[in-house]
């Protein structure tokens, strides 16, 4: 008030001024209070919580963003920034994260060790994400454009019916690198026939040195073509070259397998496909103590993809038991995305984050656990016309899927492929509610990260429908956070308290409370909805 006062009552003819700067001074204000505070020290509590300096703390993410986003960041009330998406080195991307009171998360960088707005370091992303990989190497050719969704592989996996394209066919030439030296009496080749398409017919094979094996003219049909050659050759390396074309409308062509059998007729060249983690878990270990060993002051981050989850059948049960307690050991905090609507187009998986955070904070024992959150369409595996939108209730459901189930941090994902590329692709309405959603988790964050309840707490529907619930307590008051799962119905739910008989029930951020009689008490809860109730003791 004093400064106020000193402000206006001022000569004329400046207390205007004085007061516009005064106006800007309390717009600043949220700002400047919100600000992370330097790091000087970062723990793990006992809650599973990340302490910096002493305080819970926690992290509201945006994944991979330039500089360029920070002002977007800050919008919508993120305080962490995790991968540097832009052009500015590491140790200037934090630097700038400084500059706007954010704490960032990036990849190993020695001159970052102990700055003051680095939460942490993160390796790569999704490790565990299944790949194909062939046991041969192979090398285009300089002219060549690939086509990754028919990979090179596929000439070498012993199925004629699966195809490689080449593109130009035209002086198309790949080299194969073979891992132990091959003796070879025969060799064959699958083309590819179809509308369009032109097709090989002169081609050479070419050993060692670049020593020809043989030249053939291939006829412009479906099946394997074998040839014999004049005299066994062993090789390590085969090297092949279309020399001309059937020459179509398309410039492209395809070959559908190429194959060298040695004396027994086996065919050695053969290479079938392996399904694998992006990076086995036995490399991640040795990057993961690389970087501990450089720093221990600040956690490893790891996100995995969802495939660990039970609804998921990219790996079999046994390799889920044996490389997700290895990825979850071999980190400091460890995260998980999965976008129902974004990535699959299903917004009746939508309980899916709830169930994945479950299942992850079961692996992760007393290690932090954070999940990414999708906030809008634009996904490139879904066609654009059919997809469906991501709205703010479905993202704020999310969210508190994730918090009750015990995440301690959490992330958004926001990029967007179409109509066009862009890392920050939430609508209006969604970062009004992102900014609303963010506040409250950032005011309610020390009771979210406090000790759970441990008194008896019932929550049910009397037509069943899944619903769920975190108990907290904190300076001797018990919070709830609950919701219902269902996209689809709404209703009526009981709460039943063991310790409390009868009192009142303050209903957060509602502006209405709710009476306990005979130890329990009821609310409404609208679709995929979330209340928060405070008890006083």
């Amino acid at each position: 008030m004093k400064i106020l006062k000193r402000l206006i009552f001022k000569k004329e003819g400046t207390t205007m001024k004085r007061m516009i700067v005064f106006l800007v001074f309390l717009l600043w204000i949220p700002f400047i209070f919100s600000a992370n505070e330097p790091i000087k020290k970062l723990e793990i509590g006992k809650n599973r919580e990340i302490l910096i300096n002493g305080k819970p703390f926690f992290p509201i993410m945006l994944w991979l963003q330039s500089d360029a986003r920070i002002p977007d960041g800050l919008s919508i009330g993120v305080n962490t920034f995790f991968g540097n998406g832009g052009n500015l080195t590491d140790k200037e991307y934090v630097e700038k994260l400084k500059e706007n009171g954010l704490y960032g998360i990036v990849k190993f960088t020695p001159e970052l060790i102990g700055h003051s707005n680095l939460l942490g370091w993160f390796i790569n992303d999704e490790p565990d994400l299944n790949t194909t990989v062939y046991d041969v190497e192979i090398i285009p050719g300089k002219n060549l454009e690939l086509n990754p969704r028919t990979p090179l592989g596929r000439i070498f996996d012993g199925d004629i019916n699966s195809w490689s394209v080449l593109d130009p066919l035209q002086d198309a030439e790949i080299t194969i690198k073979f891992k132990k030296e091959l003796e070879i009496y025969e060799i064959g080749i699958s083309l590819t026939i179809s509308t369009d398409l032109s097709v090989a017919k002169d081609v050479v094979f070419l050993g060692d040195d670049d020593k020809e094996i043989i030249k053939v003219t291939l006829e412009e049909k479906r099946g394997l073509q074998r040839f014999k050659l004049s005299q066994p050759v062993k090789l390590t390396s085969l090297k092949f070259k279309v020399l001309s074309i059937y020459q179509h409308k398309n410039e492209y062509g395809s070959i559908g397998e190429i194959t060298g059998y040695d004396k027994d007729g086996n065919n050695v060249f053969l290479s079938p496909p392996r399904v694998v983690q992006r990076i086995p878990h036995e490399e991640w270990i040795k990057q993961y103590n690389g970087v501990k060993e450089k720093d221990k002051t600040r956690p490893v981050f790891l996100t995995l993809t969802a495939n660990f989850m039970d609804e998921f059948k990219r790996w079999d049960e046994e390799t889920k038991k044996r490389i997700y307690p290895e990825y979850v050991k071999n980190c400091d905090i460890v995260g998980f995305d999965v976008y129902p609507i974004y990535g699959w187009n299903r917004i009746d998986w939508i309980d899916y984050v709830a169930k994945g955070t479950k299942k992850l904070c079961q692996l992760a024992g007393n290690k932090p656990v954070f999940a990414w959150i999708e906030t809008n369409k634009g996904s490139k595996w879904i066609t654009p016309a059919n997809q469906k939108d991501v709205l703010p209730e479905h993202t704020r459901a999310e969210v508190w899927m994730a918090i009750i189930e015990g995440a301690t941090g959490i992330g958004y994902f926001t990029h967007a492929w179409v109509p066009s590329y862009t890392q920050f692709a939430p609508t209006e309405s969604m970062r009004k509610e992102l900014k609303r959603l963010n506040e409250q988790i950032t005011k309610l964050a020390p009771i979210i990260l406090s000790s759970p309840y441990t008194g008896k707490i019932e929550m049910k529907n009397e037509n069943n429908l899944k619903c769920h619930f975190k108990a907290v307590e904190y300076n001797k008051e018990i919070w709830i956070f609950a919701q219902n799962l269902e996209y689809e119905k709404e209703g009526e739910f009981e709460i039943k308290l063991e310790e409390i008989n009868k009192g009142k029930i303050e209903v957060y951020d509602e502006a209405r409370e709710i009476e306990i009689v005979d130890g329990k008490f009821k609310d409404y809860f609208k679709v995929l909805a979330e209340h928060i109730y405070r008890i006083r003791r």
